[in-house]
């Protein structure tokens, strides 16, 4: 994120509402930003975010129970990495909030699991905007999914708008997560493969650099999810609900994990699809958008995760 050059006034030990942290803080800007190339935390207004299962935050505080209930099917909203606001939860609107106290879109809470049943099909009805705010993730997304997340966005903007809680002159700050779905059904799904999820990926941010004025946007790589599933191999009862049973839930999600052969082709085509989202952030940062490119800026943040190095309690 680049920041302005405006001094700082080193206070320590200060806290945001949520979250302590200690860090100096910004002198009062004179006058607003102009330019997304001049921004800074405190200019920060809204928070919003695209994803899937991981920005959702499904299980993400855990599975305490060896049986399956409603609550095996959470998504902890509230501690999601890129858009959570609980209290405690070290994430991207809290540290934001320090600077920003009234900042406008983050999740708090969890709620009912919200599913997108391949390309094109993710049934209406399952946004909670009360819990979600702007978070528009959905688990299961993939990028031929992003329209609809990218709807329920725009509708829930108009809305803060509408009700005079946000401007559309407000400094917004979107995190873009998508792809780890698209990974997952890469050995059978030809829409999933790597030059459909750049064209998807294309579609998706030119929308929302047409449609959400005063915007940066965060693009994070990917991960290698193959991992979880070789990390796994050595839990024979990891997600398994029922102990005398050999179902297992992770056995039905993620289509091209359960070989060997089939994990290593997830794994030799990652950088593809990094390759894909970063020549999509180029794309938007090259000169013909230079004339629009005070009100709207993207950038790529690698993720440089190693599963393998994460304690088996860190993915349960």
């Amino acid at each position: 994120m680049a920041l302005g050059t405006n001094g700082t006034n080193p206070v320590q030990g200060l806290s945001s509402p949520h979250i302590q942290l200690a860090c100096p803080l910004l002198t009062p800007r004179l006058s607003p930003p102009t330019s997304v190339k001049d921004l800074r935390p405190d200019d920060i207004r809204v928070i919003a975010g695209i994803g899937d299962s991981v920005m959702a935050g499904f299980a993400a505080k855990g599975i305490k129970t060896r049986f399956i209930s409603t609550n095996t099917f959470q998504e902890d909203r509230g501690v999601s990495f890129a858009m959570g606001g609980d209290d405690g939860a070290v994430t991207i609107p809290n540290l934001f909030q320090f600077y920003s106290r009234d900042l406008y879109g983050s999740s708090v809470g969890s709620q009912l699991i919200t599913v997108c049943f391949g390309p094109g099909f993710c049934p209406k009805g399952q946004y909670r905007p009360k819990i979600g705010g702007l978070n528009a993730a959905q688990s299961g997304a993939r990028s031929a999914n992003l329209d609809h997340e990218i709807d329920y966005l725009i509708k829930q903007l108009d809305e803060g708008y509408k009700s005079k809680a946000i401007k559309k002159t407000d400094w917004k700050f979107l995190t873009f997560f998508v792809g780890s779905n698209d990974v997952c059904h890469s050995c059978f799904v030809p829409e999933s493969l790597p030059q459909s999820f750049s064209i998807d990926i294309l579609a998706a941010i030119d929308r929302l650099r047409l449609t959400i004025p005063y915007v940066l946007v965060q693009i994070v790589g990917l991960f290698h999810i193959d991992q979880i599933f070789d990390a796994t191999q050595a839990y024979p009862s990891y997600c398994r609900p029922f102990s005398m049973l050999t179902f297992s839930m992770q056995n039905n999600v993620c289509e091209c994990a359960h070989t060997t052969a089939n994990r290593t082709m997830m794994r030799d085509i990652l950088s593809s699809y990094n390759s894909a989202l970063q020549n999509v952030v180029e794309h938007f940062n090259s000169p013909q958008y230079a004339s629009e490119s005070d009100s709207f800026g993207i950038f790529f943040q690698p993720l440089s995760a190693d599963v393998l190095s994460f304690p088996i309690e860190a993915i349960r």
